[in-house]
């Protein structure tokens, strides 16, 4: 095409003679120049409305819009329902014009040929339109047929003929915009050019952790279980298909080599899952196929290319444009807008961007690895509806240098890829910006999340310390809590995990230990006094003084001077008392049966045995033991996962946790348990209290009855209850039965009217659902002590001071407490 249809322009002179030559050329200078502004600088086709509808029966409504023929020609329409037709023949003005005297119009009717082949044809008209042959639409009349606007021009003669005098009034070009129904086999061939049509892509949702909400998280298997329901095999089918049909879509536009990788996404997944699927992995299993999402969801963000033209082919619809039918076939024929222009050079853009982005689909799918390292680091990244292109590269890719050239499209683009944070910024040949291998070191205002990794299959303790470390160190906005997921279900934690205090009941602690103080150094100063006449009255020999002494003083010795350290060892403590309160007893009987006539020195005797022995009836050591059990259990249970979640709606799982949140850690953790029936401390003592009890001269059947007397358990709060298991077998009776009951109900409902093989599917599938299971699920070997997942919380809880501040803080030593002979003047000698 030449760029100037019209190469001469004349230029006119005062008093100069115009010929209709001369002012035609004008005319025909500028109107070719408008025709070639709209197709070649901006586009041609439909550009904007137009649309049908079909949908109040026998008519068709076209909509407001604008179109741009192939040559040029803009039609501009407004909104009109159609609701008659006539038979038309098209002007042979416009299919076979006379234009010998206007070689200028050469270059417009040269394109009215192929417009023969609908000659004859229907014209749509609205209701009441004046034209004598309307007839309404019929049913089905629109059926196989595509509606097309046609710009008619017509070439008309202006001369006016009256009698034998003839005015030539010269000639005039006629626009009749006509809306014309066609039967597609008839003008496939010649007018119609089928189109891909528009397709749009639905983005795919990704399920959030534990939604709907399940509050049994009671052990790590339940735990990691709860990241199973991303690789559920209809999900994945589901994500498989999507991104299969997506790159089918674009695979021919694309500028890249195939990548067949798109096209079996689910094997791929499938062969990863079995891979981790048995470790503590599973996590970053979900964080994988995450990020296969959100690189899915961003290439459907994407907006369309459209295709674009520089060198327009003026015969592609010349005079026309098709407006599609009542069906999706027939919209395949509907002329779509062909940019033209500088919008090429941006398609190209678009067209490198979007290619970049479906290789980083490729490689995100194709590079997934879980890499062994000790090493935590916190990366600053973006959360929220943020691309991922935006987001930091996670550490489970092992292509992670390819990986960091398609990452971010924008970035490559501008040859800015080296910017891109990730866990690996630091290896060789990444980048050499120090903002990107320290970035924490630098502002991190751009960033609202902090991904944490390299913690997972640590041991918890060192994991917090060494996360508080980078935090603190880097004064990082969020909190940190470990949780543990081990089944507390009728276990007992050992109260010597508490490190904190209770202030009212060490007053307690401290009241009844000194009156145990006071009491016995007081029995012990009067026995000693007393010892010559106590053996002369032989009411106590000093044999048995002394040993009565050294376990009075070894009792003393076991009430320790903090509560915390005393309460491990309550029991034990338990069961000396009450050897003592026996061996008391027996010897208030002994002094009583051997001497019917009591002296003032054995009725002295028998009193202070009575005042020990109400001293350890009175039991102010289990009463304080019980308050305390009942405020750790209120209290460690908060340390357990599965009551953390109940408490703090909103957790979420997204491998690190953003600005003013709370990272959760979880670990597993079952050392912190008592043992069923520990085995009692302080076993020296109790030995010898049992043999100076059993060396009391008294019948066995007397100290049989007097033994029962003993009952201290009766003085206990018992505020502390395990779980009744004949209860929860009941229950298990119950539920079993309920269950039986349904099965035969369902089987009844079934009857004949299925097949053996689909009755036993579906009563299998019914039996399945109904399982309700009391007993404890196994650890499946999951190693103790050790991260199992992560989450966080939106927002900041656990305050300072709270038990669920998990902290490991070395304490400083104070001369306080040591013994003086702890201490070797030799260790401070610096000469």
């Amino acid at each position: 095409m030449k760029a100037y249809i019209n190469s001469n322009l004349p230029v006119f002179e005062a008093d100069q003679v115009l010929s209709e030559k001369d002012l035609n050329s004008i005319i025909s200078h500028l109107e070719e120049q408008d025709r070639i502004t709209r197709k070649n600088l901006i586009g041609i086709g439909i550009s904007c409305g137009l649309d049908l509808d079909f949908s109040a029966g026998n008519s068709v409504k076209i909509a407001c819009g604008t179109a741009v023929t192939s040559l040029g020609f803009q039609i501009n329409w407004a909104e009109t329902t159609l609701q008659n037709y006539h038979n038309i023949q098209i002007s042979d003005q416009f299919l076979k014009p006379d234009f010998i005297k206007e070689p200028f119009l050469d270059v417009i009717f040269n394109f009215t040929e192929p417009y023969n082949s609908i000659k004859n044809c229907v014209e749509l008209l609205p209701k009441n339109s004046g034209q004598e042959d309307e007839k309404p639409i019929p049913a089905g009349f629109f059926d196989n047929k595509v509606v097309m606007l046609l710009l008619e021009i017509d070439l008309i003669d202006e001369k006016n003929c009256v009698t034998t005098n003839c005015d030539d009034k010269g000639k005039r070009l006629d626009f009749i915009v006509r809306p014309l129904l066609l039967p597609i086999n008839e003008v496939r061939s010649v007018l119609l050019q089928e189109y891909p049509a528009l397709k749009y892509h639905e983005k795919i949702a990704f399920p959030r952790y534990n939604v709907p909400f399940a509050s049994n998280l009671t052990t790590p298997v339940l735990v990691l279980d709860g990241f199973r329901k991303v690789y559920d095999d209809v999900f994945i089918s589901d994500v498989s298909a999507k991104i299969s049909t997506l790159y089918d879509d674009f695979k021919s536009s694309l500028r890249t080599a195939d990548l067949p990788i798109l096209q079996s996404v689910k094997s791929k997944i499938n062969a990863s899952v079995n891979t981790y699927k048995s470790g503590i992995n599973i996590q970053y299993l979900w964080d994988w196929i995450s990020d296969i999402v959100e690189a899915y969801n961003e290439i459907v963000d994407f907006k369309e290319l459209n295709p674009a033209l520089c060198c327009v082919d003026e015969s592609l619809f010349p005079f026309h444009v098709v407006l599609g039918g009542n069906s999706d076939f027939e919209n395949t024929y509907r002329t779509p807008f062909f940019k033209t222009a500088n919008a090429n050079n941006k398609n190209k853009r678009k067209l490198k961007k979007l290619t970049v982005l479906f290789e980083k689909l490729a490689l995100i799918i194709s590079s997934f690895q879980v890499l062994k390292t000790d090493e935590i680091k916190i990366t600053p990244s973006k959360y929220g509806s943020y691309a991922l292109s935006k987001k930091a590269i996670p550490f489970y890719y092992s292509s992670v240098l390819d990986l960091n050239k398609k990452w971010n499209p924008d970035l490559t683009a501008k040859n800015q890829n080296d910017s891109i944070l990730s866990y690996f910024s630091d290896i060789s040949g990444y980048s050499d910006q120090k903002s990107v291998k320290n970035p924490l070191e630098f502002n991190i205002e751009p960033y609202n999340f902090f991904r944490i990794e390299g913690h997972l299959g640590l041991n918890y303790k060192s994991a917090i310390e060494e996360i508080t470390l980078i935090r603190d160190s880097n004064n990082l906005p969020f909190k940190i809590t470990a949780l543990n997921a081990a089944d507390f279900f009728n276990q007992e934690v050992d109260i010597s995990n508490f490190d904190g205090r209770w202030d009212d009941l060490e007053t307690d602690y401290d009241l009844a230990r000194k009156r145990v103080f006071n009491i016995t150094e007081f029995v012990i100063n009067w026995m000693e006094t007393k010892k010559v006449q106590l053996n002369a009255a032989g009411l106590i020999a000093s044999g048995s003084i002394d040993n009565f002494k050294n376990i009075l003083s070894q009792i003393k010795g076991l009430l320790t001077e903090d509560l915390m350290a005393f309460l491990p060892n309550c029991k034990s403590f338990n069961e000396i008392f009450k050897q003592l309160n026996l061996v008391f007893i027996y010897h208030r009987n002994c002094i009583q049966a051997l001497h019917p006539t009591l002296s003032s020195i054995a009725e002295d005797l028998i009193d202070y045995l009575d005042n020990i022995n109400e001293l350890f009836l009175d039991d102010p050591f289990t009463v304080i033991f019980d308050e305390a059990m009942l405020r750790w259990q209120n209290i460690y249970k908060d340390l357990f996962f599965s009551t953390f979640v109940k408490k703090h709606p909103g957790l979420d799982h997204k491998a690190g946790v953003i600005k003013g949140g709370t990272f959760v850690l979880v670990y597993t953790d079952s050392s912190i348990f008592k043992n069923a029936a520990p085995p009692l401390t302080h076993q020296s003592i109790l030995t010898a209290i049992t043999a100076y009890k059993d060396n009391i001269p008294i019948e066995a059947s007397v100290k049989e009855d007097l033994a029962k007397t003993v009952k201290l358990s009766d003085y206990k709060s018992h505020v502390l209850k395990k779980t009744n298991t004949e209860v929860l077998e009941k229950a298990k009776a119950e539920t079993e039965s309920i269950k039986n009951s349904l099965i035969d109900v369902a089987t009844a409902n079934l009857g004949e009217q299925y097949s053996p093989a689909i009755r036993q599917y579906i009563l299998g599938n019914i039996k399945a659902g109904l399982q309700y299971e009391f007993h404890k699920i196994p650890q499946n070997n999951i190693p103790e002590q050790t991260i199992i997942a992560d989450f966080f919380l939106p927002y900041t809880c656990c305050s300072e001071g709270t038990t669920l501040e998990v902290k490991f803080e070395t304490k400083e030593t104070s001369i306080g407490d040591f013994n003086p002979e702890d201490f070797n003047p030799e260790d401070f000698n610096t000469k």
